[in-house]
């Protein structure tokens, strides 16, 4: 009976042990998940490198078959340089990518062959040190730096073009264009630039770059800089991303590059501790150059942010720097007439130019990079050759100084100038065009690269487009454009304005037409009865002829017929006397015509001057209607806006909810799987101990014993599904935490970016 109960005993354990362990939403960890979330990620951010963490992983499970002296499908694995060689067929690590690593993807048994062959998967522990190591750019050692890939950045760069790309020019197309500051006036302008492939214009502003297109100077978009004030602005040579540089004066500096199509930024680069002056971005989007107060240009990669190289010649603020377009040089001017030329890619010093006597205020390359221009202060504009390293041409372009200078693509030059200047040259120095109607210096040029259109902007903050090949067409676009409320409530007042003068000139046209029908009508009445009175005065014109020969014909009578005088006297009296009545019948319609012509006359004059008053207001009305449908079109277009906006707030509210609630959530089960895991362990501390006590007590039960150590080892299996669960839910909770964490980021962007005037 002792030993029925002791065996029952132990049933009731292992029952109550496999109740625990099967139960819904159980959890059990072991000690690799004592650590809170805290040192969870701690422990993800600390270094792996191959020297001391996977150098023994594979020793342990590859090296058999893959090592120098025995090199399966030509891969060793026992060194770092052959790991990164790869085998036979190529690499199998990419730097950064697990998912694009053959190697990960086969110890993980993702693809065939499973990898160690015939066996289970190397420990989860194991797995994740590699995923991390792959991750941190695979340091090889203590003294490696971290080398974190941007993968976003890398597929928002896409394809590298180095001329015009395939389909239509790049163009912004979901650009908000709610602007950030909102000013009376806009400070001077100190960053403009232009497409090289679409008519499109980027203008610096405050803490914002505001997209025009450049022959229309229709607001596209308005791209957010809240790190500051732009200071330089550079398109790619495909136009496709544009390079944002500047900061706070003093306080910091760095250049972002943004997606021209969505305005959605690609990477940010420099933590400088002054406002960046200068900034280009390499032709083939690998790297960053910038510059400033520092004197020191920093060159960094584009996609991983880690500063490249750094070079130190200049002895004065860097306010220019542009690289060529073949990528080989990297051309820096600064504030005392320092102009240097270096090797892109070491950093190396290639060229230093002299010749000028005032400040360097901009470069540009041709686009074969054999020739470089350059704008001073000093009135001058320089073109030098690259392969010769030496000055070939030099004119006075702008009195009190060259301000800037830009190439386009057939190699003509725009420039800018103290003189309130913009300027068209030929390759040879020769002005072609000159551009009027700023009011004070000019500080930055821009043109398109088929020259058609050009910008330039002043120290008043004006901002001015011309057409190429017509001076004269100019349209004046604002650095720090009105808010898209703003816009709404101007451009219905001016679609009301329009409105009540188009009803005005409606009416007036109206009864302008009317007038001239009236008069029209009134001159046919006229015309009508002065041809009655014509009709009349020619039947009197014969009758008159008509008895003017019988009188004639009776005075010829008279002398033949003396003797029928006396009676035919008294016919001539009666003749006589109708004669005179007829006559001053003749001289009244006579009167009456000339009346009747006079009055006709009149007639059609106040008829063609009401006909002409009728024209011009029809005129008058049909601009009016004109200007009606385009302020109907602009209130459309400014509505349009303000829902876009109004959606996207929307929409990054609802992602930080749902972000939020799945934080939440997922905190909650982790919470249950850890009280589950410390309710579970002292179940199995109990068990074990109560085990513990029977082998003492029951030694004759040894056969039930061996049985409970099966059903623990059963329970210690069960377990560590438990600890991997755990550790998924865990996993879960930082992708959650850091999805919160960005969404946050980008309301808060959003937020400072886009909060509404006060």
């Amino acid at each position: 009976m002792s030993n029925l109960r002791v065996y029952l005993k132990m049933l009731s354990l292992m029952a109550a042990l496999c109740g625990c362990l099967t139960a819904p939403g159980s959890c059990l960890t072991g000690n690799a998940l004592a650590a809170a979330p805290e040192q969870a990620a701690a422990e993800k951010e600390k270094k792996i490198t191959f020297e001391e963490h996977i150098k023994p992983i594979f020793r342990e499970h590859c090296t058999v078959c893959h090592s120098e002296s025995d090199k399966e499908s030509d891969l060793a694995l026992d060194t770092y340089g052959a790991t990164l060689t790869g085998g036979s067929s190529g690499e199998v690590i990419a730097e950064g990518n697990t998912g694009a690593s053959r190697l990960f993807a086969l110890i993980t048994h993702a693809e065939r062959p499973h990898m160690p062959p015939d066996e289970e998967p190397i420990a989860k522990e194991k797995i994740q040190l590699i995923k991390t190591w792959i991750e941190q750019g695979m340091p090889e050692n203590a003294g490696s730096k971290i080398k974190r890939s941007n993968q976003a950045a890398a597929a928002m760069l896409g394809d590298v073009s180095l001329g015009k790309p395939e389909g239509p020019p790049p163009m912004p197309q979901s650009v908000l264009k709610q602007p950030v500051r909102v000013t009376e006036r806009s400070s001077a302008i100190s960053a403009l630039a232009a497409s090289p492939w679409a008519p499109l214009l980027a203008v610096g502003g405050q803490e914002q770059v505001s997209l025009y297109h450049a022959q229309s100077g229709e607001l596209l978009g308005v791209i957010p800089f809240p790190e500051g004030e732009p200071q330089s602005l550079t398109f790619t040579r495909d136009g496709k991303q544009l390079l944002i540089g500047g900061g706070s004066h003093s306080r910091s500096g760095c250049a972002v590059l943004v997606d021209v199509a969505t305005g959605a930024r690609i990477t940010k680069v420099g933590d400088e501790l002054d406002t960046v002056l200068a900034a280009d971005i390499s032709p083939d989007k690998s790297r960053i150059a910038l510059a400033g107060p520092q004197k020191i240009i920093r060159v960094f990669d584009s996609i991983s942010g880690e500063l490249v190289v750094e070079m130190k010649k200049h002895t004065d603020w860097i306010f220019a720097l542009r690289y060529s377009p073949d990528g080989v040089l990297l051309a820096s001017g600064d504030r005392s007439n320092g102009l240097v030329v270096w090797e892109a890619d070491s950093g190396r010093l290639y060229a230093d130019l002299t010749g000028h006597k005032g400040a360097i205020r901009g470069l540009d390359f041709r686009a074969d990079s054999n020739v470089l221009a350059s704008a001073s202060l000093d009135g001058t504009l320089k073109l030098w050759d690259m392969l010769g390293s030496k000055e070939i041409k030099s004119w006075n372009a702008h009195g009190g100084g060259v301000t800037s200078v830009a190439y386009s693509h057939q190699g003509l030059l725009a420039s800018s100038g103290r003189d309130s200047r913009v300027k068209l040259w030929n390759g040879n120095g020769e002005l072609q065009k000159e551009f009027k109607g700023l009011s004070e210096a000019a500080l930055e040029v821009a043109v398109t690269g088929d020259a058609s259109c050009i910008a330039g902007g002043d120290w008043n903050g004006k901002v001015q487009l011309w057409r190429g090949e017509d001076p004269q067409q100019t349209k004046l676009v604002l650095a720090n454009p009105p808010s898209i409320q703003q816009r709404v409530a101007a451009t219905q007042a001016a679609l009301e304005s329009v409105q009540q003068k188009f009803g005005q000139a409606q009416s007036a046209a109206d009864a302008a037409q009317q007038a001239a029908k009236e008069s029209q009508a009134r001159a046919e009445e006229t015309k009508q009865t002065h041809a009655e009175l014509a009709a009349q005065l020619s039947a009197q014109d014969t009758r008159q002829q008509t008895l003017t020969k019988q009188v004639a014909g009776i005075d010829v009578q008279l002398k033949q017929l003396q003797e029928q005088m006396n009676r035919l006297r008294a016919e001539r009296e009666t003749a006589s006397g109708t004669l005179k009545t007829v006559t001053a019948e003749h001289a009244r319609l006579v009167e009456s015509e000339k009346a009747s012509r006079q009055s006709l006359e009149q007639l059609q004059a106040e008829h063609e001057k009401l006909a002409a008053t009728a024209a011009t207001a029809t005129k008058n009305r049909d601009a009016l209607q004109t200007q009606l449908t385009g302020a109907q079109a602009a209130a459309r277009q400014a509505a349009e806006d303000h829902a876009k906006l109004q959606a996207r707030e929307k929409e990054l509210a609802a992602l930080a909810q749902q972000s939020a609630e799945q934080l939440t959530q997922i905190s909650a089960q982790l919470a249950d799987a850890r009280q589950q895991q410390t309710q579970q362990k002292a179940s199995t501390e109990q068990l074990a101990k109560q085990l513990g006590q029977l082998q003492a007590q029951l030694a004759e039960a040894r056969r039930q014993l061996e049985q409970a150590q099966a059903a623990q080892r059963q329970a210690q299996q069960r377990l560590e599904e438990k600890q991997q669960h755990t550790s998924d839910l865990e996993a879960k909770l930082s992708a959650a935490q850091q999805a919160a964490a960005d969404t946050q980021q980008q309301k808060e962007l959003f937020n400072k970016a886009y909060r509404r005037p006060e």
